[in-house]
């Protein structure tokens, strides 16, 4: 008779008959997990184990990603008894949200810019959420717009909601709809959406709150203030809000009464155009909070406004010393890019392109940045005489020292000939790297939730062959992107890089044909690839990998990147 275990999770639970692996069977049920290369490599599927048995279901290679002794891979094992597991790294993802129907309560202005909107969700109406979510606004045809919950979840019964919206100068919503509204007109939502909430799980040692807010962003940070004071968990709680001038910061009478309770509470309004003798200074509340003298090995930090302080924000606490993982964040969009940019205009989002609410631009584009600056401080690593597996374990313990939580694919090194075979291909571990010799660094590190793929080839002499096929991979992928924003699909891109290929004396190779990224991890939404799309690639949710072999000698390259469309970042304003 076959056996029945129950596997016992965070989000839930679910039946095993203990012949398959605990990843199959959680697939099999529905149940959302984390997973990525399903071989046990990645180390993405590792769990906790805090009760129960369970057994291998296949030795481990040298290959393996090693887990802690507390864990296991969830696709390398199955279960031999009830199993209960976390994670540890990842947080389920709420279930599909569904429309819900409310009725406007009060509209009032708060700035002649900024209107104060309050709806209720009828007692009947399921609607849980944590402080610092947002939800989307249904509009009739067939649009959404995003506004944060700037209100606390009541214990029961009917939930109001407050929202906080400033008027934009084209804006149809805020210059039509919302001056239109009247209480008891009903509106049409879902939610809750976004991950930037309290409470969130904290490390040991976190006695500190910053909260960092550029306008209505100030509606996101709101609810985590108030939770955090009810919680009694933090010694200090700061505000930093930043506007164009005081009256910006239009909440600025409760937060001072809140100020006078007692000294865990502090704000800091931060004016951009503060005018003083010697001119008008521009002030940014990353600034101001940076030169504060907070302690920020032990500070949690929230940030909510415009992508450029959120972005500004991160750089430079992190330059202050702020952990990695302590900096939690909501970047506001402007209504027509809630979603992924399309390479072409108008363009409807494509099934392979899907992404979770939580994903955003500045979340890929921070990963990216991390990545290559780890390939590059890796590669330098690199000495004559390593071996590649010293290499790889060199490696992989400077992405943990970087703060990458974990591989959503093994490391690949690769020396000498071994440049020539993509990643899939076994590679010798006894391999050393030559005094004139070239090499593959390839890494796929998750940095707070985001894959950041990422891979280029080196040299360590003046090897003039050596140089030319290192720079083909290059020059193949730059060309292809151009290519990319011309408006080509995936696979035009590939037959295209072959062409260009042979014109650096390379062949491409077809083993390697791109793959999704995004919010880690991306496997939860299809393992397609880029070579088989017969649509125009979105921006920032697509790798483009280049992997050549030399004609005449035998060495090859490798370069990959996101495929981005050109970056004009806005100008910083507090």
């Amino acid at each position: 008779m076959t056996s029945s275990y129950t596997i016992t999770l965070p989000a839930g639970a679910f039946a095993t008959d203990g012949q398959a692996s605990i990843l199959d069977a959680a697939l099999a049920d529905g149940t959302p997990v984390p997973f990525s290369c399903q071989r046990g490599e990645c180390g993405s599927c590792r769990a906790q184990v805090l009760a129960g048995r369970y057994e291998r279901i296949v030795p481990p290679t040298e290959r393996s990603y090693v887990p802690a002794d507390d864990e296991l891979l969830m696709c390398q094992c199955r279960a031999a008894s009830d199993l209960t597991l976390r994670f540890p790294h990842w947080t389920a993802p709420a279930k599909a949200p569904q429309p819900v129907r409310a009725s406007v309560v009060s509209r009032r202005p708060l700035t002649t810019d900024v209107t104060e909107l309050i709806i209720e969700v009828p007692g009947d109406a399921s609607f849980d959420y944590q402080p610092g979510q947002h939800i989307r606004w249904l509009l009739d045809d067939g649009s959404h717009r995003c506004f944060s919950i700037a209100s606390l979840p009541t214990a029961g019964g009917p939930q109001r909601l407050a929202f906080h919206i400033r008027r934009t100068p084209a804006g149809t919503f805020t210059n039509q709809l919302l001056p239109a509204l009247t209480p008891g007109d009903t509106v049409t939502l879902d939610g809750p959406h976004g991950a930037c909430v309290w409470p969130a799980t904290h490390p040991d040692g976190i006695d500190h709150l910053v909260l960092l807010a550029t306008g209505t962003g100030f509606a996101g940070v709101f609810p985590i203030l108030m939770a955090a004071l009810d919680s009694r968990s933090m010694q200090r709680v700061t505000l930093y809000w930043g506007g164009r001038t005081p009256e910006d910061c239009y909440a600025s009478g409760l937060l001072n009464a809140l100020q006078s309770k007692d000294g865990v509470f502090r704000w800091h309004p931060v004016v951009s155009g503060d005018v003083s003798a010697d001119g008008i200074h521009t002030r940014y509340v990353q600034d101001v909070a940076a030169e504060a003298g907070h302690d920020w090995s032990r500070t949690m930090v929230y940030a909510c406004g415009n992508g450029a302080m959120v972005r500004a924000a991160q750089a430079r606490l992190r330059e202050m010393g702020l952990p990695e993982g302590r900096f939690q964040s909501e970047a506001f969009l402007p209504s027509d890019s809630t979603g992924p940019v399309r390479a072409s205009a108008g363009q409807p989002p494509h099934p392979w392109e899907r992404v979770s609410e939580r994903f955003t631009l500045d979340g890929i584009l921070d990963a990216r940045r991390r990545s290559m600056d780890a390939v590059r401080e890796i590669a330098a690593l690199m000495t004559p005489g390593i071996t590649t597996g010293e290499a790889i374990a060199l490696a992989d313990q400077h992405l943990q020292r970087m703060g990458a939580s974990h591989n959503w694919h093994p490391t690949y090194i690769r020396f000498g000939p071994d440049s020539q075979s993509p990643a899939v291909q076994p590679t010798d571990r006894c391999r050393t790297l030559g005094e004139n010799d070239i090499f593959v660094v390839d890494i796929g590190p998750v940095w707070d939730g985001y894959e950041g793929d990422y891979g280029d080839t080196f040299v360590t002499g003046a090897d003039a062959d050596q140089q030319r096929c290192a720079q083909a991979a290059r020059d193949v992928f730059q060309r292809a992107r151009l290519a990319w924003l011309d408006g080509l699909t995936g696979q035009a891109l590939y037959d295209l890089a072959d062409v260009y290929a042979h014109e650096y004396g390379c062949a491409l190779v077809h083993d390697i044909a791109g793959h999704r990224v995004s919010d880690f991890p991306h496997a939860l939404y299809g393992k397609h690839r880029l070579a088989n799309a017969d649509f125009i690639p979105g921006d920032g949710i697509w790798v483009l990998e280049i992997q050549v072999r030399d004609l005449a000698s035998p060495i090859g390259a490798f370069y990959e990147d996101v495929l981005l469309r050109p970056i004009t970042l806005p100008p910083l304003t507090a």
